[in-house]
């Protein structure tokens, strides 16, 4: 075998293996990204976050003393913070076209975390489990707290 027939089968192995090598590279770096956004309004609110999940584009956490929820999202980079004391309910929003949480909470507008949105997204993966878990989390955390 001559040098030009390795240096050309090394290119072509090179070039089929980088689509799957970017792929993992932009999953860990989103879930970096995710992870940090949720660090950052934990620290803004001197608490930590305890038990987080990220699903496809979005992350969701929630602190040791169970008081905030916090959500980020990368496309459109949504960040928000929900005072778990002030909620009153804790309701899934599981639509064809949209999976989220809903929390109504006295005297201010509901707070809606879009976990799937299909104007913006191809495909719902485990949005709808990642709802429901979270859902789950939340109301057992409302009921705690009101006891």
């Amino acid at each position: 075998m001559d040098i030009t027939t390795i240096i050309i089968g090394v290119a072509i192995v090179a070039l089929c293996a980088l689509p799957f090598w970017l792929s993992g590279y932009t999953h860990k770096r989103r879930e970096k990204n995710l992870t940090n956004a949720l660090n950052e309004m934990a620290q803004q609110k001197s608490t930590t976050i305890c038990n987080s999940e990220i699903c496809g584009n979005n992350a969701i956490g929630i602190d040791g003393g169970g008081r905030w929820l916090f959500y980020a999202r990368c496309k459109g980079g949504l960040r928000e913070c929900v005072d778990l004391e002030n909620v009153r309910t804790c309701g899934i929003i599981d639509k064809p076209d949209t999976i989220g949480l809903n929390f109504t909470a006295d005297g201010k507008p509901d707070v809606y975390l879009e976990f799937y949105n299909s104007n913006v997204e191809a495909t719902s993966d485990d949005e709808s489990r990642l709802a429901a878990r979270w859902h789950k989390i939340v109301a057992d955390r409302l009921t705690a707290m009101r006891s």
